[in-house]
């Protein structure tokens, strides 16, 4: 007998059908998903993949004019990792509706959930200007901050997006291919790096797990990109975003970009308040 998914949750919801069940309440459809089979194997084998030119030039300048606005006052870094040259701006969500379009991309959402076969969540989004005279980082792998034991299923894909062009004289992201199926967490000895060159538009998709850095910016521009990371529903997100999107500012927020934040109840359980979605609290 086949049960439907009501009687599946009211018979046994913390049973593997209803973990399943579960699973299927997604914010990409199975067919985006499985139109993106090519670049989730490419995520799975090499630890990226880079989607060019994905957004018009248009848009590019109109999203590059919004940054340039919410970075005006923003001062620079006070550390080598978060560069002494580079300004960093957080809690976006709640500052502007210029970027939703690009945290919501919809081949980026089903690739991201095509490869982590999860429900996710928004952990963080910032902006990242990296200035003339900024030096590289340590590669380092982004997921650290989750005490589990490797080998481990992915947890994270962080999408970086180009609002400026990345080339290797300005800094753009280094890579080391396939380092996310790696179980030691020391980076390899004499890593052979690839640099993430995109142009304006573009988005890299890698997974939390994957050796990176930021590289320096030995050019006379600055290079700007949007940094996003995407987590399991069930991890703790990296900023905080109930603090960050209160109701006041979520109940204005579309309803899709309400469930990223994570306005919604994830894994039957995960979430509600006084026995019912958060969401209800945005009505």
């Amino acid at each position: 007998m086949v049960l439907k998914e009501s009687e599946i949750l009211a018979r046994d919801p913390f049973s593997p059908q209803g973990m399943k069940e579960a699973k299927t309440k997604l914010l990409s459809s199975k067919l985006d998903r499985k139109n993106k089979s090519k670049q989730i194997s490419n995520l799975n084998e090499n630890g990226y993949v880079i989607l060019e030119r994905v957004i018009n030039l248009d848009k590019v300048h109109s999203i590059f004019n919004e940054c340039c606005n919410l970075l005006y006052e923003v001062s620079n870094g006070s550390s080598s990792f978060s560069g002494f040259n580079t300004q960093r701006l957080f809690n976006l969500v709640a500052r502007t509706r210029v970027l939703d379009d690009l945290l919501l991309f919809p081949d980026l959402i089903a690739i991201v959930e095509g490869y982590l076969d999860d429900q996710i969540q928004l952990s963080v989004a910032s902006l990242i200007n990296v200035k003339p005279g900024e030096t590289s980082q340590p590669l380092h792998r982004d997921d650290s901050l989750y005490p589990l034991i490797r080998p481990r299923i992915p947890l994270t894909v962080n999408a970086m997006w180009s609002i400026t062009k990345f080339t290797k004289e300005n800094g753009a992201t280094h890579l080391l291919p396939s380092s996310h199926k790696l179980q030691e967490e020391s980076v390899p000895n004499k890593p052979i790096t690839v640099t993430a060159e995109m142009p304006a538009g573009s988005v890299m998709l890698y997974d939390g797990s994957l050796f990176h850095a930021a590289g320096s910016n030995l050019s006379d521009n600055d290079r700007l990109g949007l940094s996003v990371v995407y987590s399991r529903a069930w991890l703790r997100q990296q900023e905080n975003q109930f603090l960050g999107v209160p109701p006041k500012i979520a109940r204005t927020l579309p309803r899709q970009m309400q469930k990223l934040v994570g306005y919604w109840v994830v894994n039957n359980f995960l979430g509600y308040l006084n026995n019912e979605s958060p969401s209800r609290l945005l009505d």
